[in-house]
């Protein structure tokens, strides 16, 4: 078999990259869409994109989120991917996109990679086992998406299997929640709406905006209006006395969701509504041919409040769903060891201050 090799997506791929994502051997990914590439060029980012072939044959592609440094050079944040779902796969990917970005990757100094494996003994026994995945250039580093703990729900279940599926606690809410009368709607995507789930997204955990890490609204906004506009993206909501309880904002790429942002005022909720929304939302999105819903971070098992992860609350309704999946995390392929070792050092967290306080935002990535 024939080497795996990268290059960059032409024209025509990058008018339909939205699609060749859906395609991917890990099936498809909001962080990687279009979407989300043109959100990201306001805030010091400048979108890439490479696709990964055999023979001239497409096998996947990738976001390549490229990032200037002062002194040091560009930095290359390459979300979610390779976007495979084995380790196997993985080490193929990953000697293309050594090559690759020692041939191309003009002043880079680093490249950071997240596949979305996940991580069971089987994978981190290859992955201890590997010799390219255990390189001096590849350093295994924390995840850096807000979903390397999830909570991933099978769909693609009949409505009262779908229920079924759920410990017997949260059935026993979503009936409640019928019983009551609560009634799900999907909301427009307009201004309104906009302002309402920033007043409830703000409201969670007692309104510790610090706490929640919020994004800047300017992006928040222009992920909501892309995904929107794209028919990829909807508002979900339930009212209560006419005014909008509890929301949520969900992504479809491919054959996946993605739980993206949602909130709810404490003091119109009733009980249930909550859980109603969700199932509702699975059964929307399973009627579209969704198979998975990604509910999108929760905290790792060690975590024990708040103070020791930001998700930690909102995480303990997802698990509410499903037991925790957790992801191998990202990696550090190192192009320019001296210039990697001082953004280790002071670099990265210095770089994160001055951006910060320069666009409100809590991640460089």
């Amino acid at each position: 078999m024939s080497k795996l090799t990268t290059r960059w997506a032409t024209e025509p791929e990058v008018a339909d990259w939205d699609s060749l994502v859906a395609d991917n051997p890990a099936g498809g990914d909001f962080l990687l869409s279009t979407t989300i590439a043109d959100a990201k060029i306001p805030f010091g980012m400048k979108p890439l994109r490479i696709v990964f072939e055999r023979d001239g044959e497409r096998v996947s592609c990738a976001l390549v989120l490229e990032r200037r440094v002062p002194l040091l050079g560009r930095f290359w944040s390459i979300t979610r991917a390779p976007a495979v779902a084995t380790v196997a796969e993985f080490e193929e990917h990953m000697d293309a996109l050594r090559r690759f970005v020692r041939a191309e990757g003009k002043g880079v100094f680093v490249a950071t990679i997240e596949p979305p494996i996940i991580s069971t003994a089987e994978a981190e026994a290859k992955l201890a086992a590997s010799t390219p995945l255990n390189a001096p250039d590849l350093v295994r580093r924390e995840g850096i998406q807000g979903n390397t703990h999830t909570v991933l729900v099978p769909v693609q279940l009949d409505d009262e299997a779908l229920l079924m599926s759920y410990p017997k606690k949260t059935r026993n809410m979503v009936r409640r929640a019928q019983r009551d009368g609560v009634v799900v709607r999907e909301l427009e995507p307009t201004q309104a709406t906009f302002d309402r789930m920033h007043e409830l997204m703000r409201s969670v955990g007692g309104g510790d905006k610090e706490g929640l890490m919020l994004k800047p609204k300017p992006y928040v906004e222009s992920v909501w209006r892309g995904f929107a506009e794209r028919g990829q993206g909807r508002f979900f909501g339930i009212e209560t006395d006419g005014t909008i309880a509890v929301m949520a904002f969900v992504i479809r790429s491919g054959t996946k969701g993605f739980y993206k942002d949602g909130g709810s005022e404490r003091e119109l909720t009733t009980p249930g509504m909550s859980n109603l929304l969700h199932y509702e939302i699975m059964r929307h999105l399973r009627d579209e041919g969704v198979d998975v819903y990604d509910m999108f971070g929760v905290a790792p098992p060690e975590a024990t409040s708040n103070a020791d992860h930001v998700s930690f609350a909102s995480g303990n309704f997802k698990l509410t769903f499903g037991p925790r999946t957790t992801f191998i995390g990202a990696f550090d392929l190192i192009v320019r060891r001296a210039q990697h070792s001082l953004w280790q050092r002071i670099g990265e967290r210095a770089f994160a201050k001055v951006y910060r306080t320069r666009t409100g935002d809590f991640s460089i990535y």
